[in-house]
């Protein structure tokens, strides 16, 4: 499957975003701040605020609330407090360092020596993958080490590409929202670090039996993602461990503790909850028809539309000088972010994501009525029945959106099929290496290989009418390059700019037949070298 992360989700059309679940699974982000960063150093008078119990990070305890650096040195021993709580001290039995599991050897050690350990992970820090930084303006993915510029006021960000734009012609970035003024003025410029911007989870402390938790071992969301007039650092959290050594009915009265509703309400939330939409029952429905077929079985599987906004993909500049009124100012489109969830062991894990553009009947030409999925990632975690069965699922979700799409009147899908290069993710960005390939991306010939086989199932249960590569579908037949269709983030947009640009001399440009078929034949040699890339399905449904 193709790839294998930032997780948003809202509602269905024309609904804005809910929620985020960063690379680790919680929630990160501005806002309130929480009460408790990790890891949490013990002071030396604090002993009353350790019980038996708790875990405690022997050695961690001096090193501040920073992240310890343990290149050159063990990692702190972990072990949990079994009593003889006074004088700032108290004794713990030590845990082993693999299985976490009591040895049986005891110390009385100093609670100013310690820092608290999570008692679910036993690990005192869960540190998030270093994070990624995007332009702004359009999008690209700004490498560590590299420069950028900010304007910290109106929370942009925009690549030196962009701003040189902006600076050298007065060229405003394409994904910039239209209410942001921006000056090159006011811009700062800075490095990106991403090792530098690192976060990890924070702690909350079970009311009950006084145990800490990460968030994201709790289950407990983050406030800083949540209204504060929602409360939620004043809820009542009794954690699974004391929820789990109760009777059956003590534990029914602890789930329902005065204070606690909002908190088990937001922990019992699920990606079924997320409101459906046309796009989302249409594909769910297609799934189920095509996995049954196949005799593959993916219980727990939701289908959403997590995100869905309108854009303008602004027109190439030079074709712009070059056509005048006959080529429009830009294409507008509606952008789709489409995800699958499946429920294991309780929890929602999201096992593939697809984004789209939509271009419909009211988008000027050449783009009209075409859809062009960017972007799609999957990760291992589906389970199927029987195993091994991820393709059949993954390929059934993407015909039954190039289902929809046909039924909703699009006439062409353009799909990108170049891996994303060493050390570049799409949108699962945080992922353990493939037992396959480790780190290296899956070769182009492979992946291309899958999107074949998906193309091929939809041609014959009638999605899609024929499809082949770029040069066949798209450029054989090409007269003007105007008739070429140019989507956001694509490849070629830039390309077809230089084309124009080296074609005008950097002057006004002559409209003659000869360099109007030269600039063709110029397309069609850019587009012969890369026309593996990029595969085009004419889909069956459209009017």
């Amino acid at each position: 499957e193709p790839g294998e992360g930032p997780v948003v989700g809202d509602g269905g059309e024309g609904s804005s975003v809910g929620m985020v679940v960063d690379a680790a699974g919680a929630a990160g982000g501005p806002g309130v701040e929480p009460a408790v960063d990790s890891p949490m150093p013990l002071a030396a008078e604090a002993s009353d605020g350790v019980a038996p119990g708790m875990h405690l990070a022997i050695g961690g305890g001096s090193s501040g609330v920073d992240p310890p650096d343990r290149s050159n040195s063990s990692p702190p021993v972990t072990a949990v407090v079994i009593g003889g709580i006074e004088d700032g001290r108290c004794d713990v039995e030590l845990l082993d360092p693999e299985t976490h599991r009591p040895t049986g050897e005891r110390s009385r050690v100093a609670v100013s020596d310690c820092a608290i350990a999570c008692s679910a992970c036993k690990r005192e820090t869960l540190l998030f993958e270093p994070p990624l930084l995007r332009c702004s303006g359009c999008d690209r993915k700004v490498r560590s080490g590299s420069s950028y510029y900010a304007e910290p006021r109106a929370g942009v960000r925009i690549c030196t590409a962009c701003f040189d734009a902006l600076r050298t012609a007065d060229e405003r970035p394409a994904m910039l929202p239209d209410e942001v003024e921006l000056r090159c003025g006011s811009l700062e410029r800075r490095v990106w670090e991403a090792k530098e911007e690192v976060e990890q989870d924070h702690y909350v402390q079970c009311d009950r039996c006084q145990r800490w938790y990460h968030y994201i071992c709790a289950a407990f969301p983050d406030p800083a993602q949540l209204p504060p007039e929602w409360g939620l650092d004043s809820q009542t959290l009794c954690c699974s461990a004391c929820v789990a050594s109760a009777d059956p009915a003590r534990a029914a009265q602890l789930l329902r503790q005065p204070g606690s509703s909002l908190l088990r309400a937001l922990q019992r939330r699920s990606a079924s909850d997320l409101p459906s939409c046309a796009t989302s029952d249409a594909v769910e429905a297609h799934v189920a028809v095509e996995i049954a077929a196949a005799g593959v079985q993916a219980s727990g599987l939701v289908v959403r539309v997590v995100s869905q906004r309108l854009y303008h993909c602004r027109a190439v500049a030079g074709m712009k000088v070059r056509y005048g009124a006959d080529y429009p100012d830009s294409f507008p489109y509606r952008s789709k972010a489409l995800f699958a969830f499946q429920e294991v062991d309780g929890a929602d894990v999201c096992v593939f994501a697809l984004y789209v553009q939509e271009y419909d009947a009211a988008c000027p030409r050449p783009n009209t009525n075409r859809t062009y999925i960017s972007y799609l990632d999957s990760t291992r975690w589906l389970h199927t029945s029987p195993p091994g069965q991820r393709s059949v699922v993954y390929h059934a979700i993407v015909n039954g959106y190039l289902q929809y799409a046909g039924a909703a009147g699009f006439s062409h899908a353009h799909l990108w099929v170049e891996p994303p290069k060493a050390g570049d993710e799409y949108i699962f960005y945080c992922r353990r290496p493939d037992p396959a390939h480790g780190s290296r991306p899956m070769p182009t010939s492979q992946l291309r290989a899958w999107y074949v086989r998906m193309l091929e199932r939809a041609q014959a249960t009638g999605i899609v009418a024929e499809f082949g590569d770029i040069q066949q579908e798209l450029v054989s037949g090409l007269t003007s390059l105007r008739d070429f269709p140019l989507f956001e983030g694509d490849f070629f947009p830039e390309h077809v700019a230089e084309l124009v640009d080296e074609s005008s001399g950097g002057a006004e440009p002559h409209f003659s037949r000869k360099q109007s078929i030269t600039l063709v034949e110029d397309m069609k040699a850019q587009v012969a070298g890369v026309k593996r890339r990029f595969l085009v399905a004419r889909l069956s449904g459209a009017a």
